[in-house]
C-alpha cells in the first residue's frame, strides 16, 4: 500500500495525538474524524508506518505509563481506573500480556 504525503502526515499527527494522553484509550471511530482518513487507511497505514496495530500502540502507551505510576508508589486500583479499567483484574491481565508480570511485581521491584 503507497501512502501519499497528505495520508503520511495525517497518521503522524494521530499518532502525536495518542501520545499527548497515554492513560486514555481512544476508540477508532474518534481517531478516524481526527485523521479525516478512513478506517480502513488509517489503521493499514499506522501499522505500515509504525510496525504496530493502533490498539497494541496504544496498549502499550497506556501500560507503560501505568508502570510508571506503580513505581511512584500508586496503588493497583488507583492505576487501573485512572485507565479506565472497571476491575482491577482486567487491569492486571492486560498488564501482564504486555510485561509478562503482575502489576504488584513491578510496584515491589
Amino acid at each position: 500500500m503507497k501512502l501519499t504525503k497528505f495520508q503520511e502526515k495525517a497518521i503522524i499527527k494521530t499518532k502525536a495525538f495518542i501520545d499527548e494522553q497515554p492513560p486514555k484509550r481512544i476508540d477508532i471511530q474518534h481517531l478516524v474524524h481526527f485523521s479525516g482518513l478512513s478506517e480502513s487507511k488509517l489503521t493499514k497505514g499506522f501499522k505500515m508506518l509504525y510496525d504496530v496495530t493502533i490498539y497494541q500502540y496504544q496498549l502499550e502507551r497506556a501500560m507503560n505509563y501505568a508502570k510508571k505510576l506503580l513505581q511512584e508508589d500508586h496503588q493497583v486500583k488507583e492505576v487501573a481506573i485512572t485507565l479506565g479499567y472497571s476491575t482491577s483484574g482486567s487491569f492486571a491481565r492486560a498488564f501482564h500480556r504486555v510485561f509478562q508480570e503482575t502489576p504488584g511485581e513491578v510496584k515491589w521491584q
